[in-house]
């Protein structure tokens, strides 16, 4: 079983991936059969080319940012997040938990992201 410590450490890097914009870093952390659902209810993305052509084919947050400690059970990882986007030269907040689930090697087999742009906020 991957270590505690390395999943905290790899929901904090994807993070900064995405406020950096660094869509192959993002790509990196996911396992060749992983997936992706960004967010839930939406399509999955399954296999590393699928995952690839998400990330690449969509506009991420602008800042992604922990709000509260990466919580791990087992071989997963939920994080507390908010995504700072900008939709018409509007910019908005949006409360996001990101759910992950590692293979014994440390990359990600599974990343699911709970949110609805329903609760945009103004900011």
């Amino acid at each position: 079983m991957v270590d505690a410590q390395h999943m905290r450490q790899v929901m904090e890097d994807y993070a900064a991936a995405v406020s950096a914009g660094d869509k192959e870093a993002i790509v990196s952390f996911y396992a060749p059969d992983g997936s992706c659902q960004v967010p839930v209810g939406g399509p999955v993305q399954e296999g590393i080319d699928a995952v690839r052509a998400f990330y690449e084919g969509n506009e991420l947050a602008e800042t992604l940012v922990l709000t509260g400690p990466v919580r791990v059970a087992g071989n997963e990882a939920a994080a507390p997040m908010v995504a700072k986007v900008c939709f018409d030269g509007v910019n908005y907040e949006l409360d996001v938990v990101d759910v992950a689930v590692f293979n014994d090697d440390g990359l990600l087999t599974s990343l699911r992201a709970f949110y609805s742009l329903d609760d945009l906020r103004a900011v």
